[in-house]
């Protein structure tokens, strides 16, 4: 299969919580295409907007909100219980404090991505969809939603005038229904760069993935996620880069 010509890596940012943590993400930033920041509901302030919309803008990095359930304990990576009303007024508290920051800064919003456990409910349940489509609607957002291949959100969003960008994970390993294995599993990150550079070039020039049950499922990713929060993260990111520069294959943002 011909390799595509550009893919867009994304990250999610705005998720330190020392020095350490600020610096790798803003060396990070060097190496991608796009990212989604972090806007209060597992972790992040207007401070902390501000730092990283600022330096995205520096590098010419796309950016969007990156909105959880509103559980800082969790770190937003378990279900909580929570009416659909009171998710609705946290997203769009979440939201639109992004979309202030942003605006002061002149900076144009082009995605939405979900966080963590919201991520996984939202790409499996119709409400939860239709609830993030409500809330991008209300605020007259035009902008792309990141989401999952073959769930219910990419169903949702194309019945919609909004565009849906499939994501692949470049270090989570898959099931076969393509929803990736839970974080509490041993198994749920691949542990080598080896691993995950395989994995990345697979999306990529293959558009395939091979799964915890070492099936291989066709997956065509519009974007691959890299986590920030990973310890290796700026080490794969840029191990990434060169793999693709060797496939004749630009790191572009879709927006660019």
């Amino acid at each position: 299969m011909e390799s595509k010509k550009t893919i867009d890596i994304n990250a999610d940012l705005g998720e330190f919580q020392n020095a350490s943590e600020l610096t790798n993400e803003l060396n990070i930033l060097k190496y991608i295409s796009s990212c989604s920041v972090a806007c209060g509901g597992h972790i992040g302030n207007a401070k902390s907007i501000t730092l990283l919309l600022e330096e995205s803008k520096k590098y010419g990095v796309t950016v969007g909100p990156h909105p959880s359930y509103p559980d800082k304990k969790g770190f937003g990576r378990r279900k909580i219980d929570i009416s659909l009303k009171d998710l609705e007024n946290s997203l769009r508290q979440q939201i639109q404090c992004f979309l202030e920051i942003a605006d002061s800064l002149s900076t144009p919003v082009r995605h939405i991505k979900l966080h963590g456990a919201l991520y996984n409910e939202t790409a499996k349940q119709e409400e939860l969809a239709d609830l993030l489509i409500h809330v991008v609607d209300s605020l007259d957002l035009k902008v792309a939603i990141i989401g999952p291949k073959n769930s219910v959100l990419e169903d949702q969003v194309e019945k919609t005038d909004l565009l849906f960008l499939s994501e692949g994970f470049i270090d989570r390993r898959y099931r076969e229904d393509y929803s990736l294995v839970d974080r509490g599993q041993d198994d749920a990150l691949l542990k080598t760069i080896e691993e995950q550079i395989a994995q990345a070039r697979g999306l990529v020039v293959n558009q395939k993935v091979t799964t915890d049950n070492n099936l291989q499922i066709d997956l065509k990713a519009d974007t691959l996620c890299v986590h920030g929060d990973n310890p290796n993260a700026l080490k794969l990111v840029k191990e990434v880069c060169d793999m693709l520069k060797k496939e004749n294959i630009k790191i572009q943002s879709h927006f660019s």
